[in-house]
């Protein structure tokens, strides 16, 4: 499978009719940046959807893919299959920028009530909220506990709010549908590089804690 830009997939790939130009252009707008490694995507119909308690529009798309999940696991190595995992993916256009705010917030909350020796740890840990970073270009998230069916990680990337579900498998399944979605589905590109996260993030939180403090997410 080849990575292709969700919009190239759309259009191009699938046939994917719009209504008209205009719904088309909103289309293009909302995924400008986001690369897909995805068999099938599908737009659905729009919605509203609320994050950090503002309700904004959402655009919608059902991506259903081929992931590598851990079907065994043992002392020594873990067992792993293909599998074809369903997402629901909601975005929105954060418009006045109070999402970003909140967003950054959550994660500066979330790493500064830690202590010291907490942090100094986070290599080894799983960061609940928290940020890829690279030379000023960043996608911040939040992680969810597990991977269970109706999960989803929130995601900002530029100006835009994304909700990702786990919507489960079409067959048989494993450990870590959702988290296949980040560390094997998605990449965001940015004017001069590309982001491709990764499950368990490395970016150190005190820097994280330094950039907040000096308005670096503002």
């Amino acid at each position: 499978m080849k990575r292709i830009l969700i919009l190239l997939f759309l259009t191009s790939c699938l046939g994917y009719s719009q209504e008209n130009d205009s719904s088309e252009n909103k289309t293009n707008e909302i995924l400008d940046g986001i690369i897909l490694k995805s068999n099938k995507i599908e737009k659905i119909t729009d919605s509203t959807s609320t994050f950090f308690s503002k309700e904004i529009a959402v655009q919608r798309f059902k991506l259903n893919s081929e992931i590598n999940v851990q079907v065994e696991c043992n002392m020594v190595e873990g067992k792993f299959e293909k599998a074809r995992a369903n997402y629901l993916i909601e975005i929105g256009i954060d418009k006045d920028g109070l999402i970003k705010k909140k967003f950054a917030d959550s994660i500066y909350k979330y790493w500064i009530e830690k202590s010291e020796s907490y942090i100094s740890g986070y290599e080894y840990l799983p960061a609940t909220n928290h940020i890829f970073y690279k030379k000023g270009d960043y996608v911040m998230y939040i992680d969810p506990q597990n991977n269970n069916v109706g999960k989803y990680y929130l995601i900002y990337f530029k100006n835009r709010i994304l909700k990702v579900t786990f919507n489960g498998f079409d067959q048989n399944g494993g450990w870590g549908g959702l988290s296949a979605f980040l560390s094997e589905l998605v990449e965001f590109k940015f004017d001069k590089r590309t982001i491709k996260p990764e499950y368990k993030s490395k970016f150190d939180p005190k820097k994280y804690i330094e950039l907040y403090e000096n308005k670096e997410f503002e």
